[in-house]
Parts: structure tokens; C-alpha cells; sequence
């Protein structure tokens, strides 16, 4: 059997495999938007975020172990399918959440309206004593602009230590962190 040129020789394919790898980390990298992000809420996101900290499960975890941070998830919230008949019971399911979060749906979007930024700005000066220098973690989903976003508003707002946790709920999950559940989500009038 016959091969080809690139199977014959080890480095040339090196030298392809180190090019795709490259090129699929370039691919992964996504820039930070100027302001906030107003694309798609779900794929790639940036991997840094200006003023705050990026924060990953273990260091997370160690963290809310010394306590003091107020921790914020911004996931959405559900919503009655649109095709469900009017008088049918919509039971949403429960919003698992890391212990000690409060949901704040909405606030991660890329514009918000008045009410919202409003409560969102109430719940962090409660949650923090309106200490702006007061530890507070950002979060929703892997792969979600949500957290991203919401983070990226606390520091417009001046808090100093704002921790965004890109791995998310998911993240959590899959290093076997406790959660627990939210019946109701902190929502703006």
C-alpha cells in the first residue's frame, strides 16, 4: 500500500498537527467587545474581562470557602412556552443555583432596561453592605455572555473585586460542588 508524502514524514506532520492547533486556539480566542457584548448569549466567549478577575471552579470553590463575597447567578429565567393553553399549570423547574447565590435573570443581558439595572444595582449594594470593594462573583452558564456581561456592569458600577466565572453552573456541576435550588428569581418590576 502506498502513502503519502505527509505519513511518510514525522515531522512535516509535527509541523500539520502543531499548524491545526494553532489554529484551533485562534479560532477559541474571542477579544472582549469595547462595551458590552450584544451578539449571540450562547458560544465562545471573551477569556479575559477589563477590571475584574476570571475565576475557575477550584479557585472559586477555595474562595467562598473564606466567605465575604456575594455570589450573583444571572442565568435567565424560564419562560410559559408561548404555545401553552391559557388555563394549563406551568410548573417551571427548580433553578439550581451554587449555595448562597441570589438570581438576578435579566441582568446580564447586553441592554438593559431601567428596572432592571435599577434592582440589579439595589441587590448588589445590599448583598455587599454598599461596599465596593466587597468580593463579588458573577456567573451563569458555560459558554454564555450573561455573566460576562453582568460582570462587566458591577465594575461600570465601581466594585473593585469582581470575580466572573466563565465555567458556570455547569463547571460546578462537573467538579461534584454542592448546589441548591431557587423558587423564586430576584426580578424587576
Amino acid at each position: 500500500m502506498a502513502r503519502s508524502g505527509i505519513a511518510r514524514r514525522p515531522l512535516a506532520r509535527l509541523v500539520l498537527a502543531s499548524a491545526l492547533f494553532c489554529c484551533a486556539l485562534a479560532a477559541a480566542a474571542v477579544p472582549e467587545p469595547a462595551g458590552y457584548w450584544m451578539g449571540p448569549l450562547q458560544g465562545p466567549v471573551a477569556t479575559t474581562l477589563s477590571g475584574g478577575t476570571v475565576i475557575h471552579t477550584r479557585k472559586l470553590a477555595a474562595l467562598l470557602k473564606t466567605g465575604g463575597v456575594l455570589v450573583v447567578d444571572v442565568s435567565d429565567a424560564p419562560r410559559r412556552p408561548d404555545n401553552m393553553a391559557a388555563g394549563a399549570v406551568w410548573l417551571p423547574l427548580p433553578h439550581p443555583v451554587i449555595p448562597g447565590a441570589v438570581w438576578i435573570p435579566g441582568a446580564g443581558a447586553g441592554a438593559i432596561s431601567p428596572s432592571v439595572d435599577k434592582l440589579f444595582r439595589e441587590q448588589l449594594a445590599l448583598g455587599t453592605g454598599n461596599d465596593p470593594a466587597h468580593g463579588l462573583v458573577i456567573y451563569c452558564h458555560r459558554n454564555c455572555w450573561l455573566s460576562w456581561n453582568a460582570a462587566k456592569r458591577a465594575i461600570s458600577y465601581g466594585y473593585r473585586n469582581v470575580y466572573w466565572f466563565p465555567d458556570g453552573m455547569e463547571g460546578w456541576r462537573a467538579a461534584a460542588l454542592p448546589t441548591t435550588t431557587v423558587a423564586q428569581p430576584l426580578t424587576a418590576p
